[in-house]
């Protein structure tokens, strides 16, 4: 493997792998949000038909969501609170959505574990939180604005 070192001799593989996590991530959520916002009734129907409360309500926040945490979490900065953010939306998601789903499709306990733990909103519940747990590494805004230093003092 590749070892990166800095000036001061510590290796900053770890940071290069959260900057590509949260980047990759950051992203899909922006572009998301994006679509979201561009097409409201669109989601505000599919939130409806999930039974979520009040859609119209839900999509909007959910869109807003997703642009403003995915593009905190693509530059690194409240990277530990975007990304517990997202994971809120997540667990919605999985709540509305993944679950119902999961339940309907399978017949045996077996087959919805497969559906559900095979589900994008799983894995990337997964993800943020590792991201959240992890910080955002030293290639991040967080880091110039001490963010992380803040965090470790309390």
């Amino acid at each position: 493997m590749v070892r990166f070192r800095t000036v001061d001799g510590v290796t900053t593989t770890r940071d290069l792998w959260l900057l590509v996590a949260r980047a990759s991530v950051g992203v899909m959520f922006f572009l998301s949000g994006w679509g979201k916002a561009a097409n409201p009734k669109r989601f505000a129907a599919d939130f409806a038909a999930w039974g979520i409360p009040e859609p119209d309500l839900a999509s909007t926040a959910t869109a807003w969501a997703e642009l403003i945490l995915g593009a905190l979490l693509v530059l690194g900065l409240l990277t530990r609170l975007a990304a517990a953010g997202l994971a809120v939306t997540m667990l919605g998601a999985i709540y509305y959505s993944v679950w119902p789903a999961a339940t309907e499709a399978s017949t045996t306990f077996t087959g919805f574990l497969s559906q559900f733990f095979y589900s994008p909103e799983w894995l990337l519940l997964l993800l943020l939180l590792a991201l959240a747990g992890a910080g955002p590494g030293r290639f991040a805004l967080d880091e110039p604005f001490g963010v992380e230093a803040r965090l470790q003092r309390r």
